[in-house]
This record gives C-alpha cells, structure tokens and sequence, in this order.
C-alpha cells in the first residue's frame, strides 16, 4: 500500500518508544510527519534548534563584516591581465625600472601669455612644496631655452642661413641699397630662431592656446590609499591658484591619478547604489505580488545576509573590487531572491492542509528544496565557466558570483524557517483551509493566462531576435562612468586636453644607436604622412640631436658671419635675430644640462634607451587602445613597448577571445545540469505512476 507522505503519522522524527521528542516551539516534534528529504530535515533541524542557528548567523556575519572591511578597491585594469603576457612583462620591467610612467598634466587658457607664463612659474613652485608631488614641470631657464631652440634647426636650415648671410655680408654697404635690400628681407624669417631659440619655453608648447603643467607624483596611480588624499591637495592648490588668478582658466587635470580616483568612486557608487536600486525594485515587485509587506521583508532579510557573506568571501578570494566585479550585489540579489520566492510560496500552500506552521516549513522544503538546490547548482555552474577566461575580471566575477548564488541559497535554507516561525505562531487544524483566510494567500488566475503570456514572451523573444545584428560591443570604457566623466561628454577643448594627457606608451631599445635611428626614422614619418594613434614622440635626441657637433658648427660659423662688421648693412630684423648669436655663444649640451624632471619625461635617465610615444584618438576606447598597439607594434618592431593602453588592448583581445568560448562551455554546463536533474525527475515520476499497480 502507498503511503502518502502528507498525512502518515506512522513516520515521526527519529525517537525511541517512550522517549519524549524535541520540542519545536512549544509542540512536541513527535506529532510531526518526519520529513522525507534532506532539504527538509534542514528545517526540522532549524526549527528545532533556532538559538544554535541563529548563534552561526551572528557569528559567521561578523566575521564577514570583520573580512568585508579589509576589501579594497583596486581600479587598475592591468594586474587582470595574464602575468606572462609580453605586454604585462613589459609594464613590470618599467614599472621597476623606474616606478611607473605616470604623470598628472594640467591645462590652462590665458589670454595673456607673458602672464600667464609667470603665474604658471609660480604654481610650478607651489605644486613642487606639495605632500606627494616628485616634480613640476612647466618651463625652462631663459638660456637653456634658447641654446635647445637653436639645436632644433637641421643642418640644412643651418646650411641655408650660413649661405644666405654669406653673400650678404660680401655685398658690404651694397647691401642697404633699396633694390638689394628687398632681396634680402627674407632673412629676417629665416634667422628668426636664432633670436627666440623657438617659439615658447614651455616643456610642451602647443598650437591649441593652452599651456601644460607636467606633475610627477611620488606615489603610484592605482594605489586608492595615495590617489584620492594627492588629488584633493593638488585641486585644492589649483582652486587656490584660480582665486588669486582668476584670468588663467583651468581646462582640464588629466592623467591615470585622476582616472584611478574617478574609477573607484564609480566602483563605490556601483556598489552601493547598484545594489540599492535592485533591492528597491525587487522589493516593490514581491510587495505587488503578496500584497503584504511583511511578508516582503521576510522574503528580503536572508539576501542581505547573504549579500554580507558574499563581501566577506570577496576578502578571501579575489582580495579586491574593479569595475567588472563591483555590481556582483545587483545580479546576487536578482538570483538569490527567487529562492526565498518559491520556497515561501509553497510554504503557504502548503499551511492550508497540515496540522502546524513546522509542519508546512518541512513540507515546503521537501517540495521546493531539491529544484531551488538544482537551480543555484546549475546558476553556480553556469558562473564557473568564466574560470577559463584569460581575462581575470571574468575569472573573479565568476568566483563572486558562483559562490554569491550558493550562499544566497544557504541563507534562504537557513533564515526563512526561523522568520517564517518567528511571524505564524499560531496553529491551524483540521484537514482542509480556506485559502482566502490566509493572510496574502496566493490567487491563482484564469487558465488561460499561461499560454497567452509564453506567447508574448515568445513574439518579445522573436521580435529581440531580429535586433541582434545591431548588438555591439561597448568598447569604450569612459562610457561606464558617471554622467559627464565619459569622452563623449567632453567638450572639444577638453578632448585636445585629455588626449596629450594620455599615459605615454614607453619603447624601450637595446642600445643608443637603435634609438637614434628609430627617433630619425619615427620623425620623418610623423612630419610626412604621420603614425596612426600616435601624435607625437619624444626622446632625449628630441631636444639633443644626434647630429648636435654638426649643428653646433654651423652655428659657430654663423656666429662668426654675425660678428662682421657689415653686419650693419642688412635689414633691421636680420640684425635683431643675430644679436643674440653675437651675444652668447652656442655650447654643446648633455642630458645633465636638463633638469631633473625633463631628462625623466625624456626617458633620459632609464636604464634603457628609451622612446615616448604621446597616444592621438580616444584612448579610453578598447578598440582604440588595439589600434595603438597595432601601431606601434608596426613601426617600432625593435623595441619592447610597455604602457597602460597597450595592456587595455590585450584585455580587448582577451574578452573578445573570452565571450565565445565563456557562452559555450556556460551553455554545456548549464544544459547538463538541467538534463541530469529532469532526467531524475522523469524516473521519479515514472516510478511513482507504477508503484500502484505493484502494489495491486
């Protein structure tokens, strides 16, 4: 004969004849039908002994409190990367080398340049007495200007001015003739440099009006715990400096600090945020269906528990927060509340037709268990085929969430029970209720709403399907900012800002030979039909050319040509611009001439010969960044390229080799799961239609 499970009094909680059972809030257990899964005797074993469990609750959620309290927030991208990988070696090498290639650049318009030259002299020195703050750059002594301006001409603009000046000279007093004279009013023009040494002292002159201060902090970009404190006391001397001066407008602070900071206040947003506006939502659609907040509370209160356990975990696991794993709260608590959903559900199904709330709990838990349990298994799972990305944001997210899932159902298993007790004290009788007398009881409604809704998820599902080619990757990272902080938001002026603040990308060579042809050869190409994604570069022979001894010939005989006496002949501009030849003599220079803060910027004083390459374009756009390596990898296959887009680009490569295969092995594991449990339930329920007629 089939016993039915619901009602055989036959089969109570595991006690001897005679003994008295656990009391189960006051109602002897004995009285219950004993529970016939594992699931189930969870609850008995819950309710039976709820100061133990709610003793592990508080202690387990303040030690994850104590371990969530040590997570960090670390924005930089590049320790996701594979530690193998050749671009993150490079970064490491430089990285030791000289302690990372970050700088702050700051960019200011003034409508006065002479003044707005000495003010930014000023800040310079204000900004170098800063807590944080290596060095400031901004402009050059007068004559070491003027000696690097007149090193930039060529040999042959220097040939040309020799030979000009030359036959003017020759010409003697013919030469303040009218007619010859017009024909010689073009080396005014030409020797102009030779007065200025060029056009600006600035470090970075520019054609755009702005004027840029190079800061070197002291302290790494991504390091939260330097970042944030530097920034603040550099913007407060900048809001400073702009009361006292407040003709010179800052137009932008760029550079990895800034973006460091700007990523972990998103990161912190997300987390608090994220998680709040999905709690609010998931909240307000289960008081919709129960139409009882209470109940909606119960429902809630083991997430947040869980959602605690999560962060602590993080702690151990993954040690820190980026921007791929700081919205984890948002997804846990979508996931976590469907089991809290149909396991309270049933429980209230259930409360109509047993003799106790107890009894309703573990039948409940019998029912739903083992599916709620199949479900987190198969979501865990699902999540765990993001192990084998390279990319190890997907790894951790995966961790986050895999164990995110299974502790949200843990707590579910844990908690509920006991709230669900703590709120229906009191009992029912008899064999059958009325389901409208229950407090939020469930209503089922017309029959034909199933079919009528999969139908119109099914035309929704079809009518998505159609819009599939139109799904893009979202490339560009700044878009995953705050309002306002993305490139697109930016105006021009700040965009011409933003891209000479990019991180450099640092070439390295083995010796100064090869980085002397590179600089020639990278040079020509920039001035004739330019590098793609790559708007300048400079290197120590930017301001010391190789060929500096021929140069400084040529000067010294053009020096000579402007000490004649029939100097006096030519044009008056002419003269001007070689009286400061005729006033101090050119001097050969060496990288210790510079100062401290432009030989670093130079690459001077690495251990490597060393190029930099000034990135062009948006370079917060993934596809971008790929771009700029592809570049640089093209006309500098010589060298070993280190920098923080290159690394952005191999987590392009990266995600974009990830998605497939994550999707694939995601599906596979989820699809077995799924099988291997229907198919435990096809053989349960094939069992269960062919016991009657054994019995018969």
């Amino acid at each position: 004969m089939r016993l039915d499970s619901n009602v055989d009094a036959t089969r109570f909680v595991g006690r001897s004849p005679g003994r008295k059972g656990r009391s189960v809030n006051g109602e002897n257990a004995d009285s219950m039908p004993a529970p016939r899964t594992f699931f189930g005797r969870i609850a008995l074993f819950v309710l039976q002994r709820p100061r133990v469990v709610w003793a592990g609750f508080l202690v387990v959620t303040l030690l994850s409190i104590v371990s969530a309290l040590q997570l960090r927030v670390d924005p930089n991208l590049m320790v996701l990367l594979p530690e193998d990988h050749p671009t993150t070696v490079a970064i490491e090498r430089v990285t030791a080398e000289e302690g990372g290639t970050n700088l702050v650049t700051l960019a200011f318009r003034g409508d006065e340049p002479d003044r707005r030259d000495a003010a930014l002299a000023r800040l310079v020195v204000r900004l170098e007495g800063l807590d944080g703050v290596d060095y400031a750059l901004y402009d050059l002594d007068e004559e070491l200007a003027w000696q690097l301006g007149i090193l930039q001409l060529s040999v042959d603009e220097l040939d040309a001015i020799r030979t000009r000046l030359q036959g003017a000279v020759a010409l003697g007093p013919a030469a303040a003739n009218p007619f010859v004279a017009q024909r010689l009013l073009d080396l005014g023009p030409l020797t102009e440099t030779l007065a200025n040494g060029g056009n600006s002292r600035a470090i970075l002159p520019s054609d755009d009006g702005l004027a840029r201060v190079l800061v070197r902090p002291s302290g790494p970009a991504y390091d939260a715990r330097f970042a944030g404190p530097f920034l603040g006391r550099l913007e407060a001397e900048i809001a400073a400096f702009a009361a006292e001066e407040p003709a010179i407008e800052l137009v932008w602070i760029g550079g990895a600090h800034r973006h460091s900071v700007e990523d972990v206040e998103t990161i912190r947003h997300d987390l608090t945020w994220t998680a709040g506006v999905s709690a609010l939502l998931v909240l307000s659609f289960i008081t919709l269906a129960f139409r009882d907040l209470r109940a909606t509370l119960l429902v809630f209160t083991p997430l947040i528990f869980a959602n605690l356990w999560t962060t602590g975990m993080a702690t151990l696991t993954v040690g820190s927060l980026n921007t791929f794993t700081s919205f984890y709260p948002a997804i846990l608590v979508g996931l976590g509340v469907d089991f809290a959903l149909h396991l309270y559900s049933r429980y209230r199904e259930e409360r109509s037709t047993q003799e106790s709330v107890e009894a309703a709990i573990c039948a409940a838990w019998d029912h739903t268990g083992p599916p709620c349990f199949t479900a987190a298994i198969t979501s865990a799972g699902g999540f765990c085929a993001l192990w084998i990305a390279g990319f190890g944001g997907f790894r951790q997210l995966g961790t986050l969430l895999a164990g995110g899932v299974l502790l949200c159902l843990l707590s579910v298993l844990l908690m509920l029970p006991l709230l669900i007790s703590w709120r229906d004290r009191q009992r029912w009788t008899g064999a059958a209720r009325d389901e409208r007398s229950l407090p939020g009881a469930a209503r089922t409604g017309p029959v034909w709403a199933a079919p009528v809704g999969l139908l119109v998820l099914f035309l929704l599902a079809a009518g998505a399907a159609t819009q599939l080619h139109e799904l893009r990757f979202l490339s560009d990272l700044s878009e995953l900012r705050r309002e306002g902080l993305s490139y697109a938001d930016l105006s021009d002026a700040e965009r011409t800002a933003a891209s000479t603040s990019f991180s450099p990308v640092m070439a390295s060579f083995s010796d100064d030979a090869t980085l002397a042809e590179a600089h020639a050869r990278l040079s020509a190409r920039l001035a004739d039909e330019g590098i793609p994604y790559v708007g300048s570069i400079l290197s120590i022979y930017s301001v010391l050319p190789a060929d500096q001894a021929e140069r400084l010939a040529r000067l010294e005989a053009i020096r000579t040509l402007a000490l004649n006496p029939n100097i006096q002949f030519l044009p008056l501009a002419a003269r001007e611009n070689l009286s400061a030849l005729s006033e101090q003599s050119p001097r050969a220079l060496t990288p210790a001439d510079l100062p401290r803060g432009l030989r670093h910027v130079l690459g001077a004083e690495a251990p490597r010969p060393r190029m930099v390459l000034i990135p062009d374009g948006n370079q917060w756009d993934l596809e971008e960044n790929g771009a700029l390596k592809a570049s640089v990898a093209e006309v500098l296959p010589e060298a070993e390229a280190a920098g923080q887009y290159l690394a952005l680009a191999v987590l392009y490569e990266l995600v974009a080799d990830d998605i497939p295969w994550v999707s694939g092995i995601a599906l596979l594991v989820v699809f077995t799961l799924s099988w291997l449990d229907l198919r435990r339930l096809a053989g349960a329920a094939l069992q269960r239609q062919l016991q009657p007629a054994q019995e018969r």
